[in-house]
């Protein structure tokens, strides 16, 4: 199995392309709304690059750093750290004890997503949730399984309440097909 150990300067290359996006997208004086829009991506994924959640898609920087007119600078960036977060993933032997949810965390972080797109729709009473992600592995090993994880906030106002709702009425996969 492998296992994620990031070398020290991805952090920092990741602090480095999101203060350099930031700041080509302040000098042009473009929301992260304007920029997602300019480059046709969606303002929830232009959040994920900018808090550091997600690594953006080459597509996604060539589109950015032509829009801000930053001279490839944003590229640069995306470059460097592009570079460093692929030598991140290094083998390494399966410890004594890891438990398969351990594994799981473990190939999760040898997968980066290049380009996520999510839309949800509303029809005929049912809401219809579809989210597409392009996934680059870069790790040793080939993904069998990727784990997906569902949230439902029945009432978004008033999380605690949401909270005891499904700890009383826990939300299955069997209800959940149920519903499609």
């Amino acid at each position: 199995m492998t296992e994620a150990r990031p070398s020290a300067d991805v952090g920092a290359l990741s602090e480095a392309f999101i203060a350099e996006l930031k700041h080509w997208r302040e000098v042009a004086g473009v929301s992260q709304k304007g920029l997602a829009k300019l480059t046709g991506y969606t303002p929830s994924y232009l959040s994920k690059v900018e808090r550091g959640a997600l690594v953006p898609s080459r597509q996604f920087t060539e589109a950015a750093d032509q829009h801000l007119r930053a001279g490839h600078a944003i590229l640069r960036r995306w470059k460097a750290l592009h570079e460093a977060s692929t030598r991140a993933v290094v083998p390494s032997p399966r410890k004594p004890g890891q438990t398969s949810e351990d594994l799981l965390a473990t190939l999760s972080a040898t997968l980066v997503v290049e380009h996520e797109d999510a839309h949800l729709s509303y029809e005929n009473g049912v809401f219809r949730s579809v989210i597409r992600r392009q996934l680059t592995n870069v790790g040793d090993q080939p993904v069998t399984r990727y784990l997906v994880r569902i949230a439902v906030d029945r009432y978004p106002g008033d999380p605690e309440r949401s909270n005891r709702l499904y700890r009383e009425h826990p939300l299955t996969w069997k209800l959940i097909q149920n519903l499609v």
